[in-house]
């Protein structure tokens, strides 16, 4: 049951991460492409897990490593364009939400994952908690309203999509070799797939443009926060090759029950840095909802 104590460590962080990658976002780095950027070129730090175990040198697993490093570049590039255009505490349920759905079929059909009654009941428990958490039930009559929420879910949906994909192919590297070959291997793929952001001439313009006008302070947020992804995406990672992925993502709801305390404390005491309205029905409605994903992290541990 170690992988699950880890996957919780990883998404506590992760949810801190995410809280502040919507801070820099919007007050240090104005669009996405830098942002990513400046994540992907930090991937190669992964290296430094190179002495701590073996590493693959088979083409097979190198190959598969980089181009999985890839995907996690595609899916994140996509999961930060929506943090950038809505709330990062209503575009990150979402994803959270959908993504095990996507893995579990993925797993099923390609890993030959299968689950007792009992497992499914706690996939049902943090899925259904997820999707609740990330729900609009005010106001939702309202035209623009709507049609504001179905961009956020559609373009939710395919960054959780493209994590899907990622997640099913992270475990596959896992099961291929150990967890050191896999994570260097995966990391140097995201740091090579960053180079495809220079191609298209605007991105280019975006990325060095802006980087001349990058404060110090921003910077060194930037470099602390992924910093902090690091080590979140490591724990993440190594619950991942221990246990379920399948299992490991269902629990993404309780990543954005952190996220929604952290946030209510931002917006309640730091506003000018990060404000974001819940009423008194909304919190209603996502207390219930981290009470289900609770109810399922309580079956999965006894």
């Amino acid at each position: 049951m170690t992988w699950l104590f880890v996957a919780l460590g990883a998404y506590f962080l992760i949810s801190l991460n995410l809280t502040i990658d919507k801070v820099i976002l919007k007050n240090s780095l104005p669009h996405p492409v830098v942002y990513c950027f400046y994540m992907g070129m930090l991937s190669i730090f992964g290296l430094v897990f190179a002495p701590f175990g073996k590493v693959s040198l088979n083409w097979e697993n190198i190959i598969t490593g980089i181009v999985v490093g890839g995907v996690f570049m595609l899916a994140l590039f996509i999961m930060y364009k929506a943090v950038f255009a809505y709330e990062a505490s209503r575009v990150g349920p979402i994803i959270g939400a959908v993504t095990p759905i996507f893995v579990s079929l993925l797993s099923f059909l390609f890993l030959g994952e299968r689950f007792a009654f009992r497992e499914l009941l706690v996939f049902f428990l943090l899925v259904a908690g997820g999707i609740l958490i990330s729900v609009d039930l005010d106001g939702m009559s309202k035209e623009e309203k709507r049609s504001k929420a179905m961009k956020v879910f559609w373009i939710s949906l395919l960054s959780a999509l493209a994590f899907g994909v990622y997640y099913v192919l992270l475990k596959h590297v896992y099961n291929q070799g150990t967890f050191v070959s896999g994570f260097v291997w995966t990391r140097i793929g995201s740091f090579l797939a960053t180079f495809l952001f220079l191609i298209p001439a605007s991105n280019r313009k975006l990325i060095f443009g802006e980087s001349k006008h990058l404060k110090l302070s921003a910077g060194g947020l930037v470099v602390a926060n992924k910093t902090l992804s690091g080590v979140a995406f490591a724990l993440l990672n190594y619950a991942i090759a221990l246990g379920s992925v399948t299992l490991v993502n269902a629990m993404q709801g309780i990543q954005y029950g952190f996220l929604l305390l952290i946030v209510t404390i931002f917006s309640k005491f730091y506003p000018r840095i990060l404000a974001e309205g819940i009423d008194r029905k909304t919190m209603l409605q996502k207390i219930i909802a981290v009470v289900l994903i609770g109810t399922g992290l309580l079956l999965i541990s006894l």
